[in-house]
């Protein structure tokens, strides 16, 4: 075998053997992201090394069609140097159409508290995480299914790696009439600014009447809070207000709605609401407008605190036999034995006049 064709056999074989792809250290935020992330995260599953850990779903009440359900992922065994691990919800495996909302499902909150079939979070220290998507059921009934996939990053060279759950098959039941529940259009608030009172709008269905509590992440006491009715439709109301306290610096509220429809009460999950303290609004232009303002304020005090650390020097040392000779004195004529200082503008006697006598 020549050297040309060597050479042609190992190009051949690099370019038919599957390598593996890179993991994005810091991530890349969440989004709506299919199967394939699109090339975003990792690329194709296919150019990720398998991962470990292990994936289970379990849901967190009973499915009835067009209702709330909690999707809870659980991983256990994450090896990553990071301990950042991206987490995908998903209606199937196809590479694309692949969310959640193309199989027929309605994201209400995604465990971060915003909207998205794909997260990033932290593990812990024991390698597990368990996160939950709240979701409106399909309004068909029958079997549907759901996956979970991960991508995170590992040993050795932050590799990029990847896996999927086993298909999880959910039974959506037949909904019994007049089941009270969230609206199909509802999408729960993610964010509230520190310090912000006022109230929380809630969307519902099939509803007489509604029940919130509220708690802080970490706390397991939740407080009742008052709804009121914003828009009375027939026998229900569909549109509530609900006035959480104000919350101070960085807090994560969690609240949970109950709809009642007469006696009847369905219990939704639990959802999520951020707070923060108000993000910079001013404009590009005014900010750096300021900056300048704010230099030219400190070489100013430069300039004068250099003006009075510089040396002086002092009056009396200076020698003023050289000044009063430049100046041209003037004898009177009137006033003899008296000279003219044009400069002091005053009159001064002459050294030199002996009283009339040479």
């Amino acid at each position: 075998m020549n050297r040309n064709a060597f050479v042609f056999l190992i190009c051949i074989t690099l370019i038919l053997t599957p390598g593996s792809s890179l993991a994005n250290p810091g991530g890349n935020g969440d989004g709506d992201r299919d199967y394939s992330c699109g090339g975003s995260c990792h690329g194709d599953p296919a150019l990720s090394m398998p991962s470990e850990a292990t994936i289970e779903i379990t849901l967190g009440n009973e499915v009835f069609s067009g209702q709330a359900v909690a999707i809870h992922v659980t991983i256990e065994d994450i090896s990553t140097p990071s301990n950042i691990i991206g987490i995908f919800i998903l209606g199937s495996l196809n590479g694309n159409s692949d969310t959640p909302e193309d199989h027929g499902w309605h994201l209400i909150q995604d465990p971060n508290g915003g909207s998205s079939n794909y997260i990033e979070t932290k593990a812990a220290s024991s390698g597990s995480v368990t996160v939950t998507w709240v979701l409106l059921s399909p309004t068909n009934s029958g079997s549907h299914s759901l996956y979970a996939e991960i991508h995170h990053g590992g040993y050795p060279g932050d590799k990029a790696y990847s896996g999927v759950s086993e298909k999880f098959e959910v039974i959506v039941q037949d909904v019994p009439e007049g089941l009270p529940g969230l609206a199909n259009d509802w999408i729960a608030p993610s964010f509230r600014v520190s310090g912000d009172n006022s109230p929380l709008s809630i969307s519902t269905r099939n509803s007489t009447d509604i029940s919130v509590e509220w708690m802080l992440d970490g706390e397991w006491n939740p407080i009742s809070v008052e709804s009121v009715c914003i828009e009375l439709t027939e026998d229900f109301c569909n549109d509530w207000e609900v006035s959480i306290p104000a919350t101070m610096g960085e807090a994560n509220i969690l609240y949970r709605v109950t709809t009642y429809n007469g006696t009847f009460a369905i219990e939704q999950p639990w959802l999520k609401m951020g707070t923060a303290p108000p993000p910079f609004e001013g404009e590009v232009w005014s900010a750096r407008a300021h900056s300048f303002a704010f230099a030219l304020l400190i070489i100013s005090f430069l300039v004068t605190l250099q003006a009075r650390l510089y040396p002086t020097i002092e009056r009396d040392n200076m020698d003023q036999t050289q000044i009063v000779a430049s100046s041209e004195m003037v004898r009177s004529e009137e006033n003899p034995g008296w000279l003219w200082n044009p400069e002091s503008q005053e009159w001064i006697e002459d050294p030199e006049y002996n009283g009339g006598n040479e």
